[in-house]
């Protein structure tokens, strides 16, 4: 039986456990079962993620699917996102000769352990890359902060660059702590609206001082929208506090009009100018 037809990529119920020059390997976060996307989104293969993976080798020699060799920035989407908002970064990291892996993961329906697991098996089952850095979305950071809080395979193979964190949660959402309780909204939102509050966002660890970190503050205009609605106000971090608690090496600010921050050129450009030079302005 023939597997191959288009998906939507799967952008809620569908993590992303491999990855491999745009190919990658799902698992359902609710039955389990895998299936390979080839790099238009086509389902190629289902069964267990080893039959999907020894059957992305059959597709190798079958598509001439070059060898992937080098640095990979991983991307890290917001709560109800998917990879899709990193596509314009996507498009100026390969431009620098670098590896790009923007990961689905089901932001709302696992709590943050959950969503860390599923990053930790990613990066244990990485092939031929020797350096990852990372680009934060959100809730993303608080991932990426639980990742580095403990000990894994990935960490001995692979060398760690830079982290720019965009929009970061670095100090918890009031708006999800005051909204977990209600039921419709912690249906929509998940189980890591409990994670986001600030008093458990306080717990956990901060990124390793010896990674090079860049943070980028920018209320989204869908956050300034809900403010307006819900007559709730976020304190507001500034750039000296956020450097101050957070130990980042730069820290600016932005405001961005676009609801995806990513489709603005100049913090694209600042994104890849950390990246490659550990500066924003890129000198």
């Amino acid at each position: 039986m023939r597997n191959d037809f288009y998906t939507m990529g799967g952008s809620h119920f569908w993590e992303d456990v491999f990855f491999y020059q745009k190919w990658r390997i799902q698992r359902n976060c609710i039955s389990k079962k895998c299936r390979l996307l080839d790099n238009w989104d086509i389902r190629r293969h289902e069964g267990s993620f080893e039959d999907c993976r020894k059957a992305f080798v059959k597709y190798i020699s079958a598509y001439e699917i070059s060898r992937q060799k080098g640095h990979m920035v991983i991307m890290l989407h917001g709560l109800g996102e998917s990879k899709n908002i990193f596509k314009p970064l996507w498009r100026e990291v390969l431009k620098k000769k670098l590896l790009a892996a923007a990961v689905n993961y089901p932001s709302t329906q696992k709590d943050l352990d959950g969503h860390v697991r599923q990053l930790n098996f990613f990066l244990n089952h990485l092939e031929d890359v020797q350096e990852v850095s990372f680009v934060t979305k959100g809730i993303g950071n608080l991932v990426l902060r639980r990742l580095f809080s403990i000990e894994s395979e990935w960490q001995q193979k692979l060398k760690i660059g830079r982290i720019v964190e965009v929009a970061p949660m670095n100090h918890g959402s009031q708006l999800l702590e005051k909204f977990h309780k209600n039921k419709i909204i912690s249906f929509i939102l998940g189980p890591i609206m409990k994670n986001a509050a600030p008093k458990n966002v306080q717990t956990l660890p901060r990124i390793p001082k010896d990674i090079e970190t860049g943070i980028i503050l920018c209320p989204s205009l869908l956050t300034k929208i809900t403010e307006f609605l819900t007559r709730t106000s976020m304190p507001k971090v500034t750039i000296e506090s956020e450097k101050k608690s957070s130990g980042a090496k730069e820290v600016i600010q932005m405001n961005v009009p676009q609801v995806n921050l990513f489709k603005n050129k100049e913090l694209v450009a600042h994104v890849v100018n950390f990246l490659t030079t550990g500066h924003f302005d890129g000198a």
